[in-house]
């Protein structure tokens, strides 16, 4: 039995009594609280009055509590006995005696474990945020482009969150424990109806997303909150005045009546001139680029801090065309400055400093500073020599002279921006506190990590008006977007991955698979292209691909461990691309710690959108560890690139 089928439906248990002592009572209708820990147990280490804590994964509604899918249960260690020389059975006791019944903070209610299901050695479903879609109205996106907020009650958008959704839930019994060898519950056998988790040899010990199936511990008996099972399907849990087991089931079909899926293979791995060109290794290159400018950015306050220990690509450093030689220069000076409450999105967690270079005269024309309450993405480039700039509590539309066209507020910390190749839509996510400050104390502290919040999505179109909304989970990728519509990337299991397209009419059809040994990231940029990069299986080394919208290749690049970074971004004329790769003296494993002080070189080789042509290969040393420190000019014409040192401009080759 593996976790997802744990988590794909609601079952149903028999037996208001079935958990404490046999009454005369006749039977009720219970349904059970599907949760998973959040964090590895051991009783080893835990100790009378330590926290448990677990997340619910299907909504759950009770007379008297309601659990929504992602809120919090809190269990408190009644006694621990860890497995030693002389005591060979290891016991724990959890009473879950508090949940987030519908509410920010933690309220009393009480539940048993009723069973345990180990967690799936690898996670599989939708790994991305997905947007609302259109199920009427317009036969095409472009016919929506101009749709007006007054039209939104005339639309029907759906918010597919099909991550969970696994139709196969084997039977299993009252206090069975499944993949977990050794392991026995006593359920309800604790004080107060707790459960005792023994086992012999070693310790009690739980996995992180160990599946947990537990019922009231006494009251009033919940409803399901999902549909009614299927006529004839035995999805109940009935309890017996002896000692037969008694067994659960889903509402769904039978696993055994499911057919087989079929081995998916590879589609994406065929790259052959003149379809697909391979990008050459830096030996093979000859049309290395020669800088026609350089500009010195020291007296500005750049001030890169090569030697910061890092576990990703930071976003401190950014450039990008605001017009024809007119280049903003992005970063953060590291000055000590006082933090400023910016609204709803928090108090100031850094300053950035904006300068607007001429890079014909290397004149600085205007400069200015941006105070940010996270150390996020900050800057997005538009379409006709704009950006798009989080700033505070707001989203600013930046034009030509750093002049701002369009303010967009935001009422929550900012999640994500995603802006489609051709700018007609864009996607916004605004956090939203799940939690109580006390409830997300203990949660950091217990995750060693932030929890996951709620995303509210906001999809604008190009004249900035919202045309739809929906709300999705932090832990899940933000969106990324096509002209067509939305590229979705899916786990499989085996560390195999999809990507289907959904287009803006609601048609949906998978355009590559492939396999990956580390988590992919997905990614659009211009004309209308997608940026895949994932890691070799065998090698771990990264691997990148530029697709087209219908799945074909249009540039694939592999690496070795050493080549640690890769980007790409394309002009705003449509016309040009450039894909990044930095190179490290030292292999830098996917989710290895590094710095920018072990970076030997960065190469960017810029390629024509028509024939996927290379037109230009440059190679700069002293990197810096951001990833949006280069651009393209708006007509393609220049490359800038930021170092450690200084902006060397390069001339594209024209056509």
């Amino acid at each position: 039995m593996t976790r997802k089928a744990m988590l794909a439906a609601v079952l149903a248990l028999l037996g208001a009594s079935a958990l404490a002592e046999s009454t005369a009572v006749a039977p009720t209708k219970v349904t059970p609280v599907q949760a998973e820990l959040i964090a590895d147990i051991s009783a080893r280490l835990l100790k009378v009055g330590s926290n448990v804590f677990a997340r619910v994964t299907a909504d759950w509604f009770g007379s008297d509590c309601s659990l929504r899918n992602g809120a919090i249960l809190e269990g408190r260690v009644v006694s621990v006995v860890p497995h030693t020389k002389t005591t060979k059975v290891s016991e724990l006791d959890i009473a879950f005696n508090r949940a987030q019944c519908g509410q920010p903070k933690l309220g009393d209610y009480g539940l048993t474990i009723a069973a345990i299901a180990a967690p799936q050695d690898a996670d599989y479903g939708i790994m991305s945020d997905d947007l609302p879609i259109m199920t009427s109205g317009p036969a095409n996106y472009g016919a929506i482009l101009g749709v007006k907020q007054s039209q939104m009650g005339a639309m029907m958008m759906q918010l597919d969150s099909g991550i969970d959704a696994v139709p196969k839930v084997p039977r299993m019994k009252m206090g069975e424990v499944s993949g977990i060898r050794g392991l026995k519950l006593g359920v309800g056998t604790g004080p107060d109806s707790s459960t005792i988790l023994t086992i012999t040899g070693h310790d009690v010990s739980l996995e992180r997303r160990t599946t947990l199936l537990l019922v009231p511990a006494r009251g009033t008996y919940p409803h399901a909150a999902s549909a009614a099972p299927e006529p004839g399907s035995p999805a109940a849990l009935r309890p017996s005045t002896g000692t037969a087991p008694v067994s659960v089931r889903a509402s769904g079909p039978d696993s055994a009546s499911l057919p087989a899926e079929a081995p998916v293979e590879d589609d994406i791995e065929t790259c052959a001139p003149p379809e697909c060109n391979v990008a050459l290794p830096s030996a093979n290159s000859i049309d290395l680029g020669k800088t026609q400018a350089t500009i010195s950015v020291s007296q500005l306050g750049y001030a890169p801090r090569p030697q910061r220990i890092l576990d990703r690509f930071e976003n401190d450093d950014a450039l990008a065309y605001l017009g024809h030689q007119e280049l903003l220069v992005a970063f953060n000076p590291h000055l000590l400055t006082p933090r400023h409450m910016l609204g709803k999105s928090g108090w100031t967690v850094r300053v950035i400093r904006a300068a607007l270079v001429n890079t014909a005269t290397q004149r600085v024309t205007r400069t200015v500073d941006w105070e940010l309450p996270d150390d996020g993405q900050y800057l997005w480039r538009l379409a006709n020599g704009r950006v798009l700039v989080h700033v505070g509590s707001e989203l600013r539309v930046y034009g030509e002279g750093l002049k701002i066209e369009k303010r967009i507020p935001l009422d929550g910390p900012l999640s994500f921006v995603r802006v489609t190749p051709d700018g007609s839509f864009m996607a916004i996510g605004v956090i939203h506190e799940r939690y109580s400050p006390e409830l997300h104390a203990a949660l950091r502290e217990s995750l060693g990590s932030e929890p996951e919040e709620d995303v509210g999505i906001e999809v604008l179109n190009r004249d900035f008006e919202t045309i739809g909304k929906s709300s999705a989970r932090s832990r899940l990728m933000p969106p990324t977007l096509l002209d067509e519509g939305q590229a979705r990337l899916l786990a499989l299991p085996n560390m195999r991955y999809s990507i289907a397209l959904s287009t803006w009419d609601n048609h949906t059809s998978t355009i590559a698979r492939f396999s990956s040994g580390c988590t992919p990231e997905l990614t659009s940029i211009a004309p209308d292209l997608l940026f895949l990069v994932s890691c070799s299986r065998e090698t771990q080394g990264r691997e990148y691909r530029v697709l087209r919208p219908n799945g074909s290749l249009a540039l694939k690049g592999d690496s070795t461990l050493n080549e640690c970074g890769h980007a790409a971004q394309g002009s705003t004329n449509r016309r040009d691309f450039v894909v990044k790769t930095v190179r490290s003296s030292l292999p830098v494993p996917p989710g290895a710690l590094f710095k920018a002080d072990d970076f030997a070189t960065e190469e960017l080789g810029v390629y024509s959108a028509a024939d996927d042509k290379r037109l230009l290969t440059v190679h700069v040393g002293a990197p810096t560890s951001s990833r949006d420190g280069y651009a393209l000019a708006p007509d393609g014409s220049e490359l800038a690139v930021l170092t450690r040192d200084q902006i060397a401009i390069y001339s594209v080759p024209q056509r």
